[in-house]
This record gives structure tokens, sequence and C-alpha cells, in this order.
């Protein structure tokens, strides 16, 4: 049976967490390629969830599953950076954190939670997000969530396993509207 699943806002106290996940050479290479610079110390990660505010640039979400018993167990995190409200644009970012979770939905059902707080709350009208080509999972569940790849950086992402093709994918407002219920009108 399939859990239930909800994004929050990421807290301080969700800092072992992230760093778990962060710990994961595969988890992260899947994320972003496992390069050095995205392993970050507790401190860099406990100074970034401190500044993790509604009127940041930058958040981040924990993306929560809830067990049988009722209570929620974070599996992951999304975020955006760069929100530019005047553009209205935003780049994205997701990592399924626990393994056990992969392949089940669960990244396309986050993002497509992720995308209605983007497009409804902040009035986007485009979000865009990264990855290397090898990581076809990501991209089939990108491309499910309504993303459409724009451009391919020949050999421009450095990963462990040497140089990877860096794919641009992109999601207008416009196709986000076509995809999904209409806003609900309130009196």
């Amino acid at each position: 049976m399939r859990k239930k699943l909800r994004l929050r806002p990421a807290e301080l106290d969700d800092l072992d967490e992230i760093y778990e996940y962060r710990l994961d050479e595969e988890v992260m290479y899947w994320s972003a390629g496992a390069r050095g610079d995205a392993f970050r110390s507790r401190e860099e990660l406990a100074e970034e969830l401190r500044q993790n505010k509604s009127t940041a640039n930058h958040r981040n979400y924990m993306i929560e599953v809830e067990e049988e018993t009722g209570e929620w167990q974070s599996i992951g995190t999304i975020s955006y950076r760069n929100l530019d409200l005047l553009v209205g644009n935003a780049e994205l970012g997701m990592l399924i954190g626990h393994r056990d979770y992969w392949g089940h939905g669960y990244g396309t059902e986050a993002m497509q939670q992720f995308l209605d707080l983007l497009f409804r709350r902040f009035n986007l009208r485009r979000v865009g997000l990264g990855t290397h080509s090898d990581n076809k999972r990501a991209i089939r569940s990108y491309e499910k969530a309504g993303f459409v790849v724009e451009g391919v950086l020949r050999q421009a992402m450095y990963t462990l396993n040497g140089l990877r093709d860096h794919v641009m994918m992109g999601l207008l407002r416009e196709e986000w509207e076509a995809r999904v219920q209409p806003t609900p009108k309130y009196l």
C-alpha cells in the first residue's frame, strides 16, 4: 500500500537526518554527482537551516511519508534556490535520502506537491532544474511531473564517474496549468 506523502519546511531539528542523507555516497551521486563541493559540514548545513525562512530566496523542505503508526518519517529533501519573484523563476533540487523509497513514485509525487506550492503561492511563471545524464530515473520522474529537456551542456558536470552531460529541464506555468486541476475559488 502506498504511503501518504507531505512536505514541510525543514527546521534545525532536521539537521541529523539531512546530514545522514549527505553521508551516503550513492544518494549524493544521484543527487549531485557526489562532487566534493556537494559535501558540506554539519555546521554549514546548520547555518543553512537557520536561514530557512519564507522570505529567503533559498528554502529547504522535508519530504515525509506517514507510517502505519501514524508517525511521519522523513525520506528526503526538496528545495528552491535563486527565487526571483520579479521574473517569476526558481531553480529546484531534490533528493530521496532513503533508498527504500527509490523507484516507487515518491519523488514524482513530492515534485508535484512542490510545483503546486511554487506556482500557486509564489505565482511563478517558470521553474528549472538540472541533473547529470546518468540519472535516468530522476529524468523520467521530472518528465512525469511535466518538465521538458531544454538543453544539454556536454561534459559540464563532474561526478565521481567522471565528466557527464548536464541535462537542464524546465516547466512553464501554462504547461503546469494544463496538467493540474484549476485553482479552487474561495468565498
